[in-house]
């Protein structure tokens, strides 16, 4: 199956998880206040188990955690969020570890960020295994306190991190 596919399907087959889990991730980090205390707010969203595209006997586990830049950093006073999206795979029938194809992960992400977001979207962690599974899929998408996509801020120091369209 194609990417486009994956994500398609992804789509039909979890149109309303897919748009709730979106607005949880993607509406404002922080509660109302002063300048100073935007973005200092963390939560985290989890949907699933929801059935893998690509392997039947396989259950997804996708948390989302927000952060306020302010939280995530050592720069109080930057403004803006990170949403850092883990997917976890399990067996259906005894809830064990899988490994999780890159391309169904990366499919989610698109799935769940849309187009126009993908390509400020990084992957975290180590590079993928030459069987192109990974254990737990881990992505960053940074926002500016406008909740627009931006690139990674020189304050993060993460330097596993790397531009999806580049891994």
């Amino acid at each position: 199956m194609t990417f486009n596919e994956l994500t398609t399907k992804i789509q039909i087959q979890h149109t309303q998880e897919l748009s709730a889990f979106r607005h949880n991730i993607t509406s404002p980090p922080y509660k109302a206040g002063t300048p100073t205390q935007l973005n200092a707010d963390r939560r985290s969203v989890r949907m699933g188990p929801v059935q893998s595209v690509e392997d039947g006997n396989a259950n997804l586990t996708i948390v989302a955690d927000v952060e306020g830049l302010a939280w995530f950093t050592a720069d109080k006073g930057l403004l803006g969020s990170c949403i850092t999206v883990s997917i976890a795979g399990h067996r259906r029938n005894t809830g064990t570890r899988v490994h999780l194809p890159l391309a169904e992960c990366d499919a989610w992400i698109e799935a769940i960020l849309g187009g126009s977001w993908i390509t400020h979207v990084y992957r975290a962690g180590n590079k993928v295994a030459a069987d192109g599974r990974l254990d737990i899929a881990s992505y960053r998408l940074f926002l500016d306190e406008r909740r627009n996509p931006v690139s990674k801020p020189q304050a993060v120091a993460d330097s596993t991190l790397r531009s999806l369209a580049e891994s």
